[in-house]
């Protein structure tokens, strides 16, 4: 009797079921890997955290681009204060509306109060202070870095100014021929809106270390009216305007006050351009950065210690070639770890810097060259 083979005794599985399989497996097993890898380093990232912060730091015009990379690379340390992990949130906020948002404890600042602030102007840190000293007690008095107001000219006019002053620019606005043919026609954008105007004219009238008083600023009115009659029969809106007619060839003027550190800004951004700049002797106005670790009712214990981190890590030649990379002039010695960056401006000259006068003398000046508010 022949014999029958009985259903599914020696029947293998189909070739594709054992493929199907073991690459559910392999799947399965990167999957796994992957999130341990991950979980891993997220726990060794932490190194113990108990928590994560997010630590508000309120910049100015001037000082938000070094601020933001600095930032960038103290996240990247995974600091940590009080058991807990430590993040950065940089925002920009003209001087005067930050005064006015710390003086009312934040009820009119946008978005979280700061634990850190870097202002630009000392006359913001006295306006806040002298009604409110606690609030930026234990700050270093003096400047991390500054940039001041330069001339910006096309490279081929720069020789003819070589011996220019601050004190003697109204004077030589108009009259002094350039090596280009062409006279030197110094524009003014509107001084309560373009920093750098106000600083250039605060720079004509400086005579000292201090700051000028908006009082001082009548009695030179007829000085700085001189100046502002010998500029372009409509001035440009702004630097940023001036700076691109004047790089473009199509401005009717020949030279435009702007910091140093923006014209920096402006050339990388703009290559081809031939724009540089002029350091007229005398005192220079300009930026000034401070790092200031607030003390208020919403910075607690843990952002005060963040803040303190943070403000340590700028300090240091890390924090430091950040503002060096902003093309920022160090205020004291330079680490020699610190390097200037390519195409960076000349800082080799010693600058004789002078405070800024703060938004009442940027009034009283837009007043006595009869400049009109923007917008």
């Amino acid at each position: 009797m022949a014999r029958h083979t009985s259903d599914g005794s020696r029947r293998g599985l189909a070739p594709w079921v054992i493929v199907t399989a073991i690459a559910v497996l392999v799947i399965a097993g990167a999957t796994t890997a992957y999130l341990f890898i991950v979980n891993g380093s997220d726990d060794q990232a932490s190194g113990g955290c108990t928590g994560q912060v997010v630590l508000p730091i309120t910049t100015s015009a001037g000082s938000t681009a070094a601020i933001r990379s600095a930032a960038a690379g103290f996240d990247a340390t995974a600091p940590s204060a009080r058991s807990t992990c430590v993040t950065t949130e940089v925002s920009e906020m003209p001087g005067d509306q930050a005064v006015q948002a710390l003086a009312s404890n934040w009820l009119a600042g946008p978005g979280p109060a700061p634990g850190v602030w870097v202002p630009t102007s000392e006359a913001d840190l006295t306006t806040l202070e002298s009604t409110d000293s606690a609030m930026t007690a234990g700050r270093d008095p003096d400047p991390m870095a500054g940039s001041p107001v330069v001339l910006a000219v096309r490279d081929q006019d720069a020789q003819a100014l070589s011996t220019l002053s601050w004190a003697t620019l109204p004077s030589a606005a108009g009259a002094t021929v350039l090596s280009s043919g062409d006279k030197l026609i110094v524009a003014l954008p509107e001084p309560v809106a373009n920093r750098a105007t106000s600083y250039a004219l605060q720079s004509v009238l400086a005579t000292g270390a201090a700051a000028i008083d908006p009082a001082a600023v009548p009695t030179a009115a007829a000085q700085l009216d001189a100046l502002a009659k010998a500029g372009p029969p409509i001035q440009p809106g702004t630097t940023t305007e001036a700076l691109t007619q004047l790089a473009g060839g199509r401005a009717a003027f020949t030279a435009v006050p702007v910091v140093e550190s923006e014209l920096a800004a402006f050339t990388a951004a703009n290559p081809g351009t031939s724009l540089v700049a002029v350091h007229p002797v005398g005192p220079s106005v300009g930026d000034e950065l401070y790092g200031v670790p607030l003390t208020a009712q919403w910075v607690t214990p843990t952002l005060r210690e963040a803040g303190a981190e943070f403000l340590a890590y700028l300090r240091s030649p890390a924090g430091q070639q950040f503002l060096v990379d902003a093309d920022l002039r160090l205020t004291g010695s330079t680490p020699a770890t610190v390097t200037a960056p390519a195409g960076a401006p000349d800082t080799g000259t010693e600058n004789q810097t002078q405070p800024d006068g703060g938004p009442a003398v940027a009034t009283a000046l837009a007043q006595a060259i009869g400049a009109h508010p923007a917008g």
